[in-house]
């Protein structure tokens, strides 16, 4: 039969359940493999290495969802057939399959183990390209949006899709244990933070709530999408003087004024992020509270 653009993006939906379930699976394994005298901050940090990393996948899968929804409501020209994007977000669950194998492979407690969930992520992450693509090319041909939930939904595309691949970049450009860690999943994580507040507006007067305030919700993504690039711009340029993650003060070795200006870049996008956080809130608030019944 033929499939539909609801059925793909359901689909989608449970097969993002069903990597959840991989995750939380393979924290139950990395528990098992741990020496039970380990303690502390490390005990953690081995306990949801793989888990961690696999449970990325769900939550990018749930990101391009959300793109084609914002991409579709806000009047790009989105060209792939349901059945084409339903392909694609299997091919961006493929790489988790290896996950039996990276445990077979490794004791949890060693750095094989550490390294190998690393490079799932990093080149597994490459299958969102397909997606990710189609998703860009969309928008280069859209027209100016139609409506007024349009704007503030192409925004919120926009401001997704560009932190997501700077921060996918820049986790090919991790070297060491510097603050290129900390800027890479900043980026990651808030380029899948923002699909999901486009989401949430989407959504909203879809569930019987008022109209959203129309300028507010464009100029909302922008504020918490470019603050926080910036602060991982900042991030990524004192990690490039190679100062350590998880140090702070005096131990950081702040001489050059480079790196005080990476540091002053990242604290200032941080403020901005935050205003632009609170922003949602307001949207949603003054969204829910205008309730038609």
């Amino acid at each position: 039969g033929q499939l539909s653009g609801t059925d793909s993006l359901q689909a989608g939906i449970t097969l993002s359940t069903m990597l959840a379930a991989v995750a939380i699976a393979s924290v139950f394994a990395s528990w098992r493999g741990i020496p039970t005298d380990m303690g502390g901050q490390i005990y953690f940090e081995f306990l949801f290495w793989g888990g961690g990393h696999v449970m990325q996948f769900s939550y990018t899968l749930l990101m391009m969802i959300a793109w084609v929804v914002l991409a579709n409501a806000s009047g790009c020209r989105y060209e792939l057939t349901p059945r084409l994007t339903l392909v694609f977000l299997i091919f961006l669950s493929l790489p988790v399959i290896t996950v039996p194998f990276l445990y077979l492979a490794h004791d949890i407690t060693t750095a094989g183990h550490r390294v190998a969930f690393t490079e799932l992520m990093k080149y597994g992450g490459l299958s969102c390209l397909p997606l990710g693509l189609a998703v860009a090319a969309s928008l280069w041909t859209a027209g100016k949006p139609q409506s007024n939930e349009g704007f503030y939904l192409r925004s919120a595309l926009i401001s997704s899709g560009l932190l997501f691949a700077a921060g996918g970049i820049l986790g090919f450009m991790i070297a060491g244990l510097d603050i290129v860690i900390p800027a890479h999943y900043h980026g990651a994580t808030v380029g899948v933070t923002i699909a999901f507040m486009g989401l949430t507006y989407y959504l909203l007067p879809r569930l019987g709530f008022g109209p959203l305030p129309q300028r507010m919700a464009t100029w909302q993504p922008y504020l918490y999408g470019g603050g926080q690039l910036m602060h991982i711009i900042g991030l990524a340029w004192t990690g490039g003087y190679g100062v350590q993650r998880k140090t702070a003060g005096t131990a950081q070795g702040l001489e050059g004024l480079g790196q005080m200006t990476g540091m002053g870049l990242m604290g200032l996008g941080g403020l901005i992020s935050v205003i632009g956080g609170l922003l949602f809130l307001i949207v949603a608030w003054k969204s829910m509270r205008g309730r038609v019944s």
